[in-house]
C-alpha cells in the first residue's frame, strides 16, 4: 500500500511541475519559480501522522541536486534524526528526496522550499522503494523548528492550529498514534 502511495504522490507532484518547468521555459536562464497543487490534503494532524510513514524530528546537514527525471529536477537532503516518532528507526539520518533545484538555471516551487542546510523541522513521510523518503504534500509534512517553536509552511494544507512548542507537538502526535 505504502509503494501505490508514494507512486500516486510523485506522479501528480510531477504532472503539476512538468507543466510549470514547460511555462517557465520560454524565459531567459534563471531560477524557475511556481507554485505546486498537492495530490492529498491534510488539514488535521490526526490526518497527516495517520497517513505517514514515518514522523522524526531532524536537522538537514546538507542538500544535494541529484539528476533530473523526464526534465524535472530533484533534491535530496539528508536530516540528522534526532528524534523518532512513528516508523522503525531506519538510521541515524535520513535522505529526503524533494522536488526541484537551488542550483541557477533550475526550478523551485514557492511553496516549497528547498531544505537548506541547519533547517530544523519535524517531518511528517512516506518512504519510497529506493528507502528515501518524501514530504507528505510538500510543505505539510514539514513543520518548521526554530527553538522550541514550531511553525507550519507557508502553502501547508494543514489547516487546523498546532501546539505551540515542540514538545507539546511531539506530546500531541504520540498520543495520535
Amino acid at each position: 500500500m505504502t509503494g501505490m502511495k508514494t507512486r500516486t504522490f510523485i506522479r501528480s507532484r510531477a504532472v503539476g511541475v512538468a507543466g510549470a518547468l514547460l511555462l517557465g521555459g520560454c524565459a531567459s536562464p534563471q531560477t524557475q519559480g511556481s507554485s505546486a497543487s498537492w495530490a492529498n490534503a491534510y488539514p488535521t494532524l490526526r490526518e497527516l501522522t495517520g497517513a505517514s510513514d514515518a514522523i522524526l524530528v531532524g536537522t538537514v546537514q546538507k542538500s544535494t541536486p541529484v539528476p533530473a527525471v523526464d526534465g524535472i529536477p530533484f533534491t535530496d537532503a539528508t536530516v540528522a534524526v534526532k528524534t523518532w516518532l512513528k516508523g522503525t528507526p531506519a538510521a541515524s539520518a535520513i535522505t529526503v528526496h524533494q522536488t526541484g533545484s537551488a542550483a541557477r538555471d533550475t526550478f523551485v516551487s514557492a511553496g516549497d522550499p528547498i531544505m537548506e542546510p541547519g533547517e530544523s523541522s519535524m517531518l511528517f513521510v512516506l518512504k519510497n522503494s529506493d528507502g528515501t523518503y518524501t514530504a507528505l504534500s510538500g510543505p505539510t509534512g514539514r513543520l518548521l523548528i526554530s527553538g522550541t517553536a514550531v511553525e507550519k509552511m507557508p502553502e501547508t494544507s494543514l489547516a487546523e492550529s498546532l501546539p505551540g512548542t515542540l514538545p507539546e507537538l511531539i506530546a500531541a502526535v504520540k498520543r495520535l498514534l
